[in-house]
């Protein structure tokens, strides 16, 4: 099995799992293995955190 079926077999587990997964938001590559090396075992990505990473924006509050 590669890599990336592993990978897709491991998510479908954990999505099928009845418990709550948190999964923190990452933006770059770096983010994703802080998140991993947290022990987080899900992250995601968002199209707006990549971008608002990339522009110095703040994810809350008032935007200019």
């Amino acid at each position: 099995m590669s890599k990336q079926s592993q990978a897709a077999a491991r998510l479908r587990q954990l999505l099928q799992s009845p418990e709550f997964i948190l999964m923190p938001c990452c933006y770059d590559a770096f983010s994703a293995r802080l998140i991993e090396r947290a022990g987080f075992s899900l992250t995601f990505m968002s199209g707006f955190a990549v971008s608002a990473a990339r522009l110095g924006l703040l994810d809350a509050g008032e935007h200019d």
